[in-house]
């Protein structure tokens, strides 16, 4: 068994949750807004879900800057996307 195999058995059920909903965007980076209106859940709880699949090898974060309507205050956006761990398969 692999070690992100060994570490699906552990996630929380919010993490399995978006685990399915990254998988429905076909390895596409997902606003963390689009991904917490889509399941119902509150920021937070999907910020403490999205760890948990980071920490265990399945998930990766981009941040990327955002200027406001205004341009006098920067921010950033938090994406995520399902890491692709598809081992290459070389012709017998």
């Amino acid at each position: 068994m692999t070690a992100t195999a060994t570490a699906a058995r552990k996630l929380s059920d919010r993490a399995h949750r978006i685990v399915f909903e990254l998988a429905l965007h076909g390895g596409e980076w997902v606003d963390v807004t689009d991904i917490y209106t889509r399941l119902g859940l509150t920021s937070h709880q999907v910020r403490s879900a999205l760890n948990e699949l980071i920490y265990a090898g399945m998930a990766e974060r981009e941040r990327r800057p955002v200027a406001s309507e205004t341009g006098c205050r920067r921010t950033h956006r938090t994406y995520f996307r399902l890491t692709d761990e598809t081992p290459s398969e070389a012709p017998a």
